[in-house]
């Protein structure tokens, strides 16, 4: 009896101290397959609070080309993790905010691991906090994830964001995870494989990558020159996955693009196979996700999506790789519906289905030398029906409009460093329908052969095209400089947001900070509590006799 008694108290002091410390993992088993929790719930808004001291959040403002992490806390629906890495991120949107007098609206990068090793938000280690630039709809980002999602693509999680700074308001954002370990484990079931991030564009280019916005803004060196220099990066480095040599070394856009710390020479070196034969055309169903990747094509064509793979900067995308076998992985649409290197609305509109790159189509042998194999066409071409018939002729883009103008109208109206002004998103809806309309017009044409397919065809259109956002634009009487928004700031101390003189060990199952209690924790509190009650009645009967 007097071992029994003992046994329970142990086991109940072991429950009381893992409800207060350890946090439950937001993964489920069931029948021996892990199923990963959605976080981000794009239904509804998530609440996001940056507490961060004055004089780093300037610093950031200041030096946001540098991409450096500083520290602060972030409160997200009231669930507050602390020492978290904050800073701006882009390519050419981070360079152009910055060159802008007249706006500090940057994108943020979030890392919760960045001080406190293994923190994470339920599973979820970098949130991107995208600032809707080139965007007066709010929407072009949120609606290519839902329409790649309609095919099955896999996208990651996304959610539109309310931002406050020291809890004063800043903006609404898309808040997207960044595709990392999680994100594999969640779509693909383990973490076996590798992931990669192509990027032809050196950070010297990142500023004048501008020149692909429909208002005419172009970089200094001109578009044509710009887009010729870009693709030489993609020969070069690989980022367009022509054959160059067997040579990793030969791959720099690739390896400089490796994800997972544990990819190797030879994960590398089926990178250069997978190459080889999609150049070759030998065996590319041995080497590449045929379906995965043409509905990933479909959807680009079909949204007109050229800050990508297919408009020649061969960005934006990622490789996931397992067992030798590749897909590719949607990233960044805040361009898409022709927001970037189109001119006018008509081409907008007749962008060719089968000809669905800027330039030479042979430079992305991706698509290109799928679309040379009669069988793959046709699924790419079944993939465009599907979407015209399905999502857009169905009436699913319209309504998909309306339900998001429900749930962001009002945080518009008051997002006080927007781009645009309310009345300009107001308006930009109307177009975003005409787009719809019109380019379903077009493909469906395309597909039926009534129109041209590898050329800009004739289909008529009412779209005003630069009512949907492309350039950044002089704030209409908001208030977005920092120096105002400064003002505002609560000073939340020197020491805040100094990054900590140590790393915080922390469980990977660990998803919050210590102390944060959940209904798991009270549950386990209350079992755990009644278990040693129980131990202590054995204790007391055992010692009265």
């Amino acid at each position: 009896m007097r071992h029994i008694s003992l046994i329970a108290m142990l086991l109940a002091v072991i429950f009381v101290v893992s409800a207060l410390y350890i946090q439950p993992t937001k993964e489920l088993v069931e029948n021996n397959d892990t199923i990963i929790e959605e976080v981000l719930n794009k239904e509804k808004i998530t609440e996001v609070n940056i507490e961060i001291s004055e004089t780093d959040w300037q610093w950031l403002l200041d030096n946001a080309t540098k991409e450096e992490y500083r520290s602060g806390n972030i409160t997200i629906n009231g669930e507050t993790f602390y020492n978290v890495g904050i800073r701006p991120k882009g390519n050419s949107s981070l360079s152009m905010v910055a060159s802008d007098d007249t706006t500090d609206r940057f994108s943020l990068k979030i890392d919760f691991g960045e001080y406190v090793q293994g923190q994470t938000y339920h599973g979820i280690r970098k949130l991107a906090l995208n600032n809707m630039m080139s965007d007066k709809t709010y929407m072009k980002e949120y609606i290519s994830y839902d329409v790649l999602s309609y095919l099955d693509v896999p996208t990651p999680e996304y959610s539109y964001a309310n931002i406050s700074i020291n809890g004063k308001e800043w903006g609404l954002y898309l808040a997207v995870e960044v595709i990392e370990e999680r994100f594999v484990k969640k779509q693909f079931g383990s973490l076996e494989g590798n992931l990669y991030k192509p990027d032809s564009i050196s950070k010297e280019d990142e500023g004048r990558n501008q020149g692909g916005m429909p208002q005419g803004r172009r970089p200094p060196m001109g578009e044509n020159q710009q887009s010729k220099k870009n693709q030489s990066r993609g020969v070069e480095g690989g980022g367009n996955l022509k054959y160059i040599d067997d040579k990793v070394s030969s791959y720099s856009a690739i390896v400089d693009g490796t994800v997972f710390e544990t990819t190797t020479d030879e994960d590398l070196q089926r990178v250069i196979d997978m190459i080889k034969n999609l150049n070759e055309g030998k065996d590319i169903e041995k080497y590449i996700d045929v379906d995965e990747v043409l509905a990933y094509f479909a959807v680009n064509t079909f949204l007109v999506n050229l800050d990508s793979y297919s408009g020649g900067m061969y960005h934006n995308y990622y490789l996931y790789e397992k067992n030798g076998i590749f897909q590719i992985i949607p990233w960044d649409y805040n361009m898409s519906f022709a927001g970037f290197k189109m001119n006018n609305s008509s081409e907008a509109i007749n962008f060719p289905i089968d000809n669905p790159v800027t330039g030479n189509i042979l430079e992305a042998p991706l698509i290109g030398k799928l679309l040379e194999v009669d069988e793959y066409k046709e699924i790419y071409h079944d993939y465009l029906r599907k979407l015209a018939n399905e999502y857009f002729n169905s009436g699913k883009f319209e309504s998909t409009i309306n339900k998001l103008d429900n749930l962001i109208d009002g945080y518009v109206k008051k997002d006080d460093t927007a781009f645009y002004s309310y009345d300009e998103y107001k308006n930009s809806l109307a177009q975003l329908n005409i787009f719809g309309t019109d380019r379903t017009k077009s493909i469906l044409a395309q597909l039926e052969g009534t129109q041209p397919s590898t050329n800009y065809g004739n289909i008529t259109t009412t779209l005003k095209l630069t009512e949907l956002g492309g350039t950044i634009q002089k704030n209409k009487g908001r208030d977005m400089k920092s120096e105002n928004m400064l003002s505002k700031l609560k000073n939340i101390g020197p020491e805040m947001g100094k990054p900590p003189i140590r790393s915080v060990e922390v469980s990977k199952e660990n998803h919050s900070t210590f102390f944060s209690f959940s209904m798991y924790n009270i549950v386990q509190l209350g079992l755990s509590t009644i278990a040693l009650l129980i131990g202590m009645v054995f204790v007391k009967k055992f010692r009265r006799k």
